[in-house]
């Protein structure tokens, strides 16, 4: 729940340092061109096909509850771009939205003070939290996800990573993976005793970074990553709803523990929607999908 979309934000922004910095290949236009292959493409592909899947089930009574049965075609589209159907297409939306704003973050990293790229890092961060409460009742979108909302949320991430990559140009990351591990295990010992949206932040952000070091420093130990990170997007994109409700509703009926049966469905989850992915990708522009170019 702390990092599970966050994570991705902080690495997207990491991978974009790199490619201004490291490759020099950052065009605009281009950026968002592929951008628009890479998330929008998909995003639209995935929430049309989740909307019919979901116009079908209701048609035969499956759900109880109607999300498109019974709405006027407005509440759908608002329904489809909140991401009602798909909970978890709303962040490659509002990861394109970020994207738009990259010229912005090209300039950040063109910043030589370290200490100035912090400031505005947590200038954003307390403009952020003083201005959200004012704007979400207008963009708000009842039991969905709003793009607009989770972009601004997400580029508090966004910049950490950025600040992640201009760290690892000043030192060894290695080195902080210790020290920030211990800082994590501590303020996680005093959580319950110092509860506060605060101490939540920092959790979250140590979390985080911990987790990011951790495989900075044990990177080739875990070879088998490899696939996983070829295949991010699919599994992103059909992790849930649909394999997680198949997988959730055989190994509901087989394991009745609790830990147990969330540990199974966690992996099992995983293990089919990575071979999903896989097969897809094998047949000829199945790739496309996923928003990859196809490539004999």
């Amino acid at each position: 729940y702390y990092i599970s979309v966050p994570v991705f934000f902080l690495v997207d922004g990491y991978l974009f340092s790199r490619r201004v910095i490291h490759l020099k290949n950052y065009n605009y236009l281009e950026y968002v061109k592929n951008s628009l292959f890479r998330l929008l493409a998909p995003w639209t592909v995935f929430t049309l096909a989740y909307t019919f899947a979901r116009y079908a089930f209701e048609l035969t009574g499956f759900f109880k509850e109607r999300l498109v049965l019974g709405h006027s075609s407005q509440e759908v589209i608002i329904s489809a771009y909140g991401s009602v159907i798909a909970p978890q297409m709303y962040f490659l939306f509002s990861l394109f939205l970020i994207r738009l704003c990259s010229p912005i973050f090209k300039n950040l990293l063109l910043i030589k003070n370290y200490f100035v790229l912090l400031l505005l890092f947590f200038c954003y961060y307390a403009t952020y939290i003083s201005i959200i409460p004012s704007i979400s009742p207008y963009l708000k979108i009842e039991v969905g996800q709003e793009p607009i909302l989770h972009a601004l949320w997400g580029i508090q991430f966004y910049l950490f990573g950025v600040i992640v990559f201009r760290t690892a140009e000043i030192m060894d990351l290695k080195k902080l993976f210790v020290p920030f591990l211990s800082a994590f295990l501590a303020v996680l010992l005093i959580r319950n005793k110092f509860a506060s949206n605060g101490l939540n932040h920092l959790i979250q952000y140590l979390y985080l970074l911990t987790l990011f070091l951790f495989f900075t420093y044990f990177q080739n130990g875990f070879s088998f990553l490899n696939i996983i990170g070829k295949n991010t997007m699919g599994i992103y994109l059909l992790h849930t709803p649909m394999v997680l409700k198949g997988v959730s509703l055989v190994l509901n009926k087989l394991v009745f523990d609790p830990l147990l049966s969330f540990i199974s469905i966690l992996f099992v989850t995983l293990a089919v929607s990575i071979c999903i992915t896989i097969a897809v990708n094998a047949v000829p522009y199945g790739c496309l999908l996923f928003g990859v170019r196809y490539k004999r």
